[in-house]
């Protein structure tokens, strides 16, 4: 349901719907808008309710009472400028509902601010709270309580139940997030850098500056982006050169991105270096190292976690390259690549979701395609773990004349026999060429990898499960997949 006007009275309102959107000038809400909004909130309607600017208003929101609901409904309160929850405003949930306190919701850095000199009381709730404000604005915390028993939905990245983000709605402000790495921050809309004459400083670039902080997409996307190493100091080259082992960056895409270093660097487009956690992120566009290195769609290198994230980077590596990473020696969980992975020189390793692991790939999967001279689907060389995971992409050696393994060319390591692979979309006619083999069984056809019953017990494709095979599909994808599309 949607509600606009230059003046709005609530009382008394009762809807029935599964969010109504509320639009005004400026909005204020006193004791009777407040006991509204309280109402239908525990009615079970989320509410949104956003101050447009229009007319000549503040594009202010101002709550001045007390808002205290049940149940699993959210708040959003969006302002074109500021919001500000007065002293006698208490803002708190019995339940899982949310709230959201957005500044500046147009992303124009018009020193959007919160200020709470209130209370929110997230102490019997399991939902989250998140304050959004301009880089050039304020923030007053006020009286927070959070429930000391809530803990994070899995994958969602989240360390804490009420988080506070500095807003990034330029290029200007995603630079300054140098200026403090230790920051939590949260892009403000998609930011497209198409026609920048000079190309993106990694953020953190030197190793011994890691970003150690939060960043948040949101949902949105940085698009177009040149990234180049500006010296030979820099080892490691990606929007995050390095993200180090308390960093977070979580529901963020790099779209049509192009990393080139002929440089003493190694590439990935979203990170160079992860040392800590990257969830629901995603990038695409081409990631090149011309002179002696190693190049990786998503990052270089993975000493961390990398969760629910995918790559459809061409990779071209003068040493190494890899479709998600070149080596893995952290956890890569539900994550898969879908673009194309080859060395730039006639020396060079190719891995489908990596080149070297020595940590653990599980729920992962590839349908990329591989060329090069020594390559393999999942990981050229394997001193890790392998487990619940496909090849279904193309794969071409420059030299005819050798065996392709489909999962791993050296496996000195661990696959489990939850590995499969595709015979017919990658030609291949064994999953590893040297060490501990995998089972030819775990070679199926097309027609197989379509089927559910050919995976075994330990791949769930229930509703709730990790993997579905979607309506005239050829091979699983990942359950969540379907949820972001």
């Amino acid at each position: 349901m949607i509600t606009t006007g230059n003046l709005l009275h609530l009382d008394n309102a009762d809807v029935h719907a599964a969010l109504w959107n509320i639009s005004a000038p400026a909005f204020n809400a006193g004791p009777l808008n407040s006991a509204t909004l309280a109402s239908n909130l525990s009615n079970g309607t989320s509410i949104t309710g956003n101050a447009t600017g229009a007319n000549n208003g503040t594009g202010d929101i101002n709550l001045g009472a007390a808002v205290r609901w049940t149940g699993d409904a959210s708040l959003t309160l969006n302002a074109l400028h500021n919001v500000t929850l007065g002293p006698l405003a208490t803002v708190a949930n019995s339940g899982a509902g949310n709230l959201t306190l957005r500044a500046d919701s147009h992303g124009i850095d018009n020193g959007g601010s919160v200020l709470s000199r209130g209370t929110i009381d997230w102490s019997k709730g399991t939902g989250v709270v998140s304050a959004l404000y301009d880089m050039n604005g304020t923030y007053t915390r006020g009286a927070v309580h959070s429930n000391p028993s809530w803990s994070a939905e899995p994958f969602s990245g989240l360390l804490t139940q009420y988080t506070a983000y500095r807003l990034v709605n330029s290029r200007a402000d995603l630079e300054k997030v140098s200026n403090d790495l230790s920051g939590v921050y949260a892009l403000g809309k998609d930011l497209n850098f198409s026609g920048s004459a000079v190309a993106f400083n990694p953020i953190g670039g030197a190793s011994n500056t890691p970003f150690t902080g939060q960043f948040d997409g949101m949902g949105h996307e940085l698009q177009n982006m040149d990234i180049e190493v500006v010296d030979d100091l820099q080892r490691w080259l990606g929007v995050f050169g390095t993200i180090g082992a308390t960093g977070v960056v979580r529901n963020l895409g790099v779209v049509n991105a192009n990393a080139v270093s002929f440089l003493n660097s190694s590439i990935g487009i979203l990170a160079g270096l992860n040392q800590g956690l990257i969830t629901h992120s995603y990038a695409s566009g081409s990631a090149e190292k011309h002179t002696i290195g190693e190049a990786g769609g998503f990052v270089a290198q993975n000493d961390g976690t990398i969760e629910r994230s995918s790559s459809s980077v061409e990779v071209s590596g003068y040493d190494a390259a890899g479709g998600l990473a070149v080596t893995n020696n952290g956890t890569i969980i539900q994550s898969f690549f879908t673009g194309s992975a080859g060395p730039g020189s006639l020396r060079g390793n190719a891995g489908g979701l990596v080149v070297s692991n020595n940590g653990t790939i599980t729920q992962s999967y590839t349908t990329g395609s591989v060329a090069g001279i020594t390559i393999a689907g999942m990981t050229v060389i394997n001193n890790g773990t392998i487990s619940e995971s496909f090849v279904a992409g193309p794969m071409a050696r420059y030299l005819p004349s050798n065996v392709i393994g489909a999962i791993s060319d050296n496996n000195a390591g661990t696959i489990a026999n939850s590995v499969f692979w595709d015979v017919q979309t990658t030609t291949a006619p064994m999953g590893t060429v040297s060490g501990t083999p995998v089972p030819a069984a775990n070679g199926l056809t097309t027609a197989q990898m379509s089927t559910p019953s050919s995976f075994g017990p330990t791949w769930n494709f229930t509703p709730d499960g990790t993997w579905v095979i979607p309506a005239g599909g050829t091979h699983p994808i990942l359950r969540w997949q379907q949820a972001v599309k």
